[in-house]
C-alpha cells in the first residue's frame, strides 16, 4: 500500500497519537477495565474511523468507491480534517475530565432505568414484538419487501413511507438490545426465540446497523460486566468475536446487492474494509470538505435532525437541510437514490459552526459518555447482578444514541427510545400503585384478622 503522506510531520504525528491511544489501551487492559462505555466509544467512534484510518484514505484504492475526480480533489483535505478530527478529540477528552471529577448522582438514569427494566418480562416482550408484527405486516402490504433486504431502498424512493420505516427498524434495534438483555439475565428459548425474530426483521432493512449495532453494544457490556473474570472477559473471545461481526457486516453489505456468495464477500474484504463503506468517516470527511463552499450551516442541519419526528414530507425544510441530503449534494449526488456521507464525529458540526463548533460539541460529548460510563461502572461494582445487568445495558444504550447528537442523520432513533422510556415510565408508575393497594388491602385484612 502507498501510503502518500503529504508532510513527514503529519505522519510523525499520526504515530505519536497511535501510541497515545494503544498506550491508554494497554493501560485499561491491565487494570482489567479494557472496555467500558468510554473506551469502546473512543475505540468505534474516534480510534478506528479517525486515527487508524488516517493513512488508507491516501490510497488510490479509494477510487473505486469515491471515483477518480473526487479522489483527486479529497487528497487535499485529509490533513485538514485530521487536524480538525485531533482538535475534536483534544476537547472530548477535556470534557472526559471534568466529568470524572464532577459529581455523580446519575439521578435520570436511575429514574430511566427503573423505566427500561419494566420491558425485561416474557409478557411485556411478547406485547413488543406483537406490536412490531402489525407494523411488518403493513410494510409488507405497502411493498416493503418486493426484495427481501430492500427496506431502505424503498423508504428512499417513497418519501411518504419511511416515518414508518424508521420507526420499525429504531424499534428493532431497541427490542433486539431488550431480549439480548433479557436471555443474559436468565436463559430463556422463548426469548431466544425473539431474538432470532428481531434479527429477521432488521435484515430485511438492508442495513449493516440495523442489525449489528444492538449485538455489537451487548457485546460490549457483556465484557464491561464480567472484566474482573478472566474466562468470560477473554481478549480472544472478543477479538474473534469482532472478526466475526466484521465478516457478517462484509457479507450483509454484499447481499444487499444480491451477491450472497460468502467466498466472494471474503475474497475482497481487505479492500472493503480500509477502502470501502465500513470506516470511511475521515475520508467522507474530507471528501465533502473538497466540494464544499464553506458557507457555514449555522445548525440547519442539525435543527432537520433534531425535528426529525416531523416527516420530511410534511415539512419541506427537512429534506433541504438534513446532513444526509447536505453531503450528498455537496459532492453532486442523487439524494433520491444516495442517502448520505458519513462525515465523522466532527464533520457536521464542523460544517455547521467551524472549528468552535467542533470544539464545542467534542467537550459536550465527552462529557456526557463519561458520566454514563461512571454510572455504568458505579451500577456493576454495587449493584445485584440482576440490577447491574439492566442498568448496564441502559446505560450502554444511551450512550450508543447519544452520538445521533454528533451526527443527527439518524436522530430518529432517539425519539423512539424516548417514547419507549416514556411507556414504560407509564407502566412503572401504574404497577407500583397497583402494587402499593394490593399492599394496603392485604395488610388491611391481616390486621383485621
Amino acid at each position: 500500500m502507498y501510503f502518500n503522506f503529504t508532510e513527514v510531520l503529519f505522519f510523525i504525528l499520526w504515530v505519536m497519537v497511535v501510541i497515545l491511544f494503544l498506550s491508554w489501551f494497554v493501560y485499561l487492559y491491565f487494570k482489567r477495565e479494557f472496555i467500558t462505555v468510554l473506551s469502546s466509544t473512543v475505540l468505534m467512534k474516534i480510534f478506528i474511523p479517525l486515527i487508524v484510518m488516517y493513512p488508507f484514505a491516501f490510497s488510490e484504492k479509494n477510487i473505486s468507491s469515491t471515483g477518480g475526480s473526487a479522489y483527486s480533489l479529497y487528497l487535499n483535505e485529509i490533513n485538514k480534517v485530521f487536524i480538525i478530527s485531533l482538535a475534536g478529540t483534544l476537547f472530548f477528552v477535556f470534557g472526559c475530565y471534568v466529568a470524572s471529577v464532577a459529581k455523580s448522582e446519575h439521578k435520570y438514569l436511575n429514574q430511566f432505568s427503573k423505566a427500561y427494566a419494566t420491558f425485561l418480562n416474557k409478557k411485556d416482550l411478547t406485547v413488543y414484538l406483537l406490536f412490531l408484527f402489525c407494523i411488518f405486516l403493513l410494510m409488507y402490504k405497502l411493498g416493503f419487501f418486493q426484495n427481501l433486504f430492500g427496506g431502505r431502498s424503498f423508504a428512499m424512493a417513497n418519501t411518504s413511507f419511511r416515518p414508518i420505516s424508521n420507526f420499525f427498524y429504531s424499534a428493532c434495534t431497541i427490542f433486539l438490545m431488550l431480549n439480548l438483555t433479557k436471555y443474559y439475565q436468565k436463559k430463556s428459548n422463548l426469548v431466544l426465540l425473539y431474538i432470532i425474530l428481531a434479527l429477521g426483521m432488521s435484515l430485511t432493512s438492508g442495513t449493516r446497523g440495523a442489525v449489528l449495532n444492538s449485538i455489537m453494544t451487548f457485546v460490549f457490556m457483556y465484557y464491561n460486566i464480567n472484566s474482573k473474570d478472566k474466562h468470560k472477559a477473554s481478549f480472544l473471545k472478543l477479538s474473534v468475536g469482532g472478526i466475526l461481526l466484521l465478516i457478517i457486516a462484509i457479507y450483509l453489505g454484499d447481499a444487499r446487492q444480491q451477491q450472497y456468495n460468502l467466498w466472494i464477500a471474503l475474497s475482497h474484504a481487505w479492500d472493503k474494509v480500509f477502502y470501502g463503506n465500513n470506516f470511511s468517516d475521515l475520508r467522507d470527511f474530507a471528501w465533502v470538505t473538497a466540494y464544499w463552499d464553506h458557507q457555514l450551516q449555522y445548525g440547519k442541519t442539525i435543527l432537520s435532525g433534531y425535528l426529525s419526528f416531523i416527516p420530511s414530507s410534511l415539512f419541506s425544510l427537512r429534506s433541504e437541510w438534513g446532513l444526509g441530503v447536505f453531503t450528498v449534494e455537496t459532492i453532486g449526488y442523487d439524494t433520491s437514490v444516495h442517502p448520505g456521507l458519513r462525515p465523522g464525529i466532527f464533520g457536521e458540526s464542523y460544517f455547521n459552526f467551524g472549528i468552535i463548533g467542533v470544539c464545542i460539541f467534542g467537550f459536550i460529548y465527552g462529557f456526557i459518555i463519561n458520566r454514563i460510563s461512571k454510572y455504568v461502572q458505579r451500577a456493576i461494582d454495587n449493584s445485584s447482578k440482576v440490577e447491574s445487568i439492566y442498568k448496564s445495558s441502559l446505560g450502554y444504550m444511551v450512550a450508543y444514541f447519544s452520538f445521533n447528537f454528533m451526527i443527527t442523520a439518524g436522530f430518529f432513533v432517539v425519539y423512539v427510545f424516548v417514547l419507549v422510556i416514556l411507556v414504560g415510565f407509564v407502566k412503572y408508575i401504574l404497577r407500583k400503585k397497583f402494587n402499593w393497594k394490593s399492599n394496603g388491602i392485604h395488610n388491611t385484612k391481616l390486621q383485621t384478622k
